[in-house]
């Protein structure tokens, strides 16, 4: 029985990997981009290689099958200071029941301050201000197939809105987890963001289109253009971890990754963690095939604070005349 569920979950991911790959060609048409922004610190720091080596709630942004390591509940809250003004913010929660599998709900919010309307003739400002923003939020489940394997799967609503204009679909995650002895060796494998294409609706597009319609131009072509369709960022992702040098008092990870996005050209990450007694953490990665961002850095501590597990984690990545993005995070594990 446990052949036969590998051997159907190969199948789904070699098929997985063939449709995507062939799907590419739509370099720079996918919408929800705030989607490939890697939300928390420690994935940063490995340059977002995380399939097969982040655990716990951080898990649920990479591959839902990793919060299965949790052992009764896990906590991961993490914040983005990214380009221009924008922040990223992320909290996870799960929680593992015996015999059921492992429970978790994640948020992601990209957001900005408010902005002053300008126009033609007020560029300086009407007095009125705007907002916009992304919201994702989802619920997933994972469960061990066999003592080394490990599904799982996230159900979530995607958001977008701006002014009086919003863009919403419903998404699913899928991943898996396979452990061996052989040097720790962890290969993980997830797809992200499957789902239907996203559409801005609202008062101020559809006052506009039908301004074009009052005109009655025939097949005019600024209807469609007012109301486009677009799709959201699916991303197959492939990788392995392993501990090449373990010692009683150090381990040494070496990560590496395969990135698909349907909206660009394969990627690499070649990621590197160095653990001091599981208590001090060092992190770098290089990027291959990456506009920007080729280089992270990053560091954690492990602490116990009255038999609770916490864990403080920062991330650096240089994003060259962009500027520099730093994260934190925060996580508890009881």
């Amino acid at each position: 029985m446990k052949t036969k569920h590998l051997l159907q979950l190969t199948s789904f991911w070699v098929l997985t990997f063939y449709v995507l790959t062939y799907s590419q060609g739509n370099l720079g048409q996918s919408g929800g981009n705030f989607l490939q922004i890697t939300a928390e610190p420690r994935g940063a720091a490995l340059g977002g290689a995380g399939v097969a080596v982040i655990s716990g709630a951080a898990a649920l942004y990479y591959n839902p099958a990793g919060a299965i390591s949790t052992k009764n509940m896990d906590i991961n809250l993490s914040y983005t200071d990214w380009f221009i003004d924008t922040k990223l913010a992320y909290g996870a929660i799960v929680k593992t029941f015996e015999k059921i599998g492992t429970i978790g709900i994640s948020v992601t919010s990209f957001y900005m301050d408010d902005m002053e309307i300008t126009t033609v003739y007020q560029s300086e400002g009407t007095g009125e201000y705007f907002s916009a923003g992304d919201l994702v939020a989802g619920v997933s489940y994972a469960r061990s197939l066999t003592d080394r394997f490990t599904f799982g799967v996230t159900g979530k609503y995607i958001r977008e809105n701006i002014w009086n204009e919003t863009a919403d679909q419903f998404a699913f995650d899928v991943g898996s987890l396979y452990r061996t002895d052989f040097f720790g060796l962890r290969l993980g494998i997830a797809i992200r963001n499957i789902a239907g294409k996203l559409k801005f609706e609202g008062n101020d597009i559809e006052q506009k289109i039908q301004e074009e319609l009052n005109q009655n131009i025939p097949d005019n072509p600024r209807v469609e253009r007012l109301s486009p369709e677009f799709r959201v960022p699916q991303i197959f992702q492939i990788g392995m971890a392993f501990d090449p040098i373990k010692t009683d008092s150090w381990v040494l990870t070496v990560i590496s990754d395969v990135e698909t996005p349907n909206d660009n050209k394969e990627r690499f990450i070649l990621g590197l963690e160095y653990s001091f007694h599981s208590f001090a953490y060092l992190r770098s990665a290089y990027r291959i095939k990456y506009d920007l961002g080729e280089l992270s850095f990053g560091a954690g501590l492990h602490l116990p604070l009255s038999g609770v597990k916490t864990n403080l984690d920062y991330s650096f990545s240089n994003y060259s005349v962009l500027g520099d993005v730093h994260r934190i995070g925060f996580g508890i594990s009881l």
